[in-house]
């Protein structure tokens, strides 16, 4: 718009300064074709035969500038006189005659307040004849060429504007708005539409666009209905795997006791003994699969990790010892008060202990670090055990993946996202033959985890 508007303008002006210029060199061969007339006729010796045949002045000054004759109509003050001579620009006249060695010159002056086309002409004896011819009319010429150009102008500036506005309306407008509605479904958000504006191309290009945010919205519902349902049937065929172990020896051990008429005492107590080992088994099952299923939300409080920690270990010390375990620790104690769910925190901690434990069958040391940096609190759990495999270690935290005989593969997962639920993470670094180091990361604040914490709720 603004870029056009200057344009016009200086169009504009461009053909104001043409328009003037040629006006003026018209002007010009006019007089002089005058002056032709008037020396070849003899009027040039009658100064009131040309005042009243052309309308134009004539002045006569003789070598030194003296004024001869006039047709000028009042008599001259010497102050005038003087003026005039100055006003007529004689001694310039004069010099151009002399360097162009020409005969005449013409000159724009201004004589009694108006502006004339003068041309001089030289006489013998060094004098110096002046045609004037007013220029009033020109310059109110010019004046309305130049108010109907700028008229024409501002019409051109409006004409621009308004079509400038049109195209923006339907050119501009619609694009920009689909350009934001792009970037909105680039961010993950489908549940909109572009407006259609317009039925020319763009109208077009955004009706196709919203198809394509249909079909992709659907898409991503059937997706995720279709994940749904494999996590389900996945989860129910792994729950039916893990339980049938216990409900299988609960049987056997049931059939056994039905058969016999009077069971030892001890024998009985054993068996019953074997039947609620297998229910706190299928107990310790379930609610490894309701917590992956549905995870609850947090109560935050604060807390001594290092604490904790010890609290957890303290109630492994003697499955530590069993299996002859060296517990070596290293804490950190500047460690500040965290907020976290310390049920859950301990229970993923747990977990990752006994998976440890698990690492080493035949002994072996297990040591537990804690240290901050500046945003974040660390725990790194180090075993020496065999290690793991790489095939195995990108597929740790997939739901029922275990290396375990007893395992349901959901204590990792469960652990990962209890941590994720407080804004840290969990990673492994392992070599096999060599162990394998546990790295927990826990943030010492909690502002950045409100909106997992918020998702995670359930409903």
């Amino acid at each position: 718009m603004v870029f056009s508007a200057v344009v016009v303008f200086g169009v504009a002006l461009i053909t104001m300064n043409q328009f003037n210029r040629i006006y003026d060199e018209q002007f010009s061969r006019e007089t002089r074709e005058w002056l032709k007339v008037i020396v070849g006729t003899g009027y040039i010796d009658h100064p009131n035969k040309v005042k009243e045949a052309y309308g134009a002045e004539v002045i006569v000054f003789s070598s030194h500038n003296v004024l001869n004759a006039t047709t000028l109509p009042e008599e001259l003050s010497d102050e005038e006189l003087a003026n005039l001579t100055v006003n007529m620009k004689l001694r310039e006249a004069r010099k151009l005659i002399q360097e162009s060695d020409a005969d005449l010159v013409i000159q724009n002056v201004t004589v009694g307040g108006m502006p004339h086309k003068a041309i001089y002409y030289l006489l013998p004896h060094n004098r110096l004849y002046c045609l004037m011819r007013p220029m009033d009319k020109i310059a109110a010429a010019k004046r309305h060429a130049t108010m109907l150009m700028l008229g024409i102008t501002g019409l051109v500036v409006l004409l621009v504007a308004i079509i400038s506005h049109f195209i923006g309306k339907n050119l501009a407008t619609p694009i920009k708005s689909l350009v934001r509605f792009t970037k909105q479904v680039a961010e993950g958000d489908l549940d909109g539409q572009c407006e259609v504006k317009t039925h020319d191309e763009i109208g077009d290009l955004a009706t196709a666009f919203n198809q394509m945010t249909r079909d992709l919205r659907n898409s991503r519902v059937e997706l995720i209905s279709a994940e749904r349902l494999a996590t389900a049937g996945k989860m129910a065929a792994s729950f039916a795997h893990e339980i049938r172990n216990p409900l299988s020896s609960m049987r056997m051990v049931t059939q056994m006791l039905s058969r016999k008429q009077e069971p030892a005492k001890e024998k009985q107590q054993q068996s019953v003994a074997h039947i609620l080992e297998e229910i706190e088994r299928i107990d310790v099952i379930v609610k490894g699969f309701m917590n992956f299923a549905r995870p609850a939300s947090l109560e935050r409080a604060p807390h001594n990790l290092n604490q904790a920690l010890e609290a957890v270990l303290n109630l492994m010390e003697a499955n530590l010892n069993h299996h002859q375990i060296a517990l070596k620790k290293r804490f950190d104690t500047r460690l500040p008060a965290v907020s976290f769910d310390l049920d859950k925190i301990k229970q993923a901690f747990m977990n990752i202990v006994l998976n440890a434990m698990d690492a080493m069958p035949d002994g072996g040391s297990l040591t537990i670090v804690t240290l901050r940096d500046s945003d974040d609190v660390h725990i790194d759990v180090a075993d020496t055990g065999g290690g793991i495999p790489p095939e195995d270690l990108n597929r740790l935290f997939e739901p029922f993946f275990t290396t375990k005989p007893q395992g349901t593969g959901l204590g990792l997962v469960n652990a990962k996202r209890v941590f994720e639920q407080h804004g840290g993470d969990i990673k492994f670094k392992s070599v096999v033959g060599s162990g394998t180091t546990v790295s927990l990361r826990m943030p010492l604040t909690n502002n950045k985890t409100q909106g997992v914490e918020e998702r995670e709720k359930p409903h």
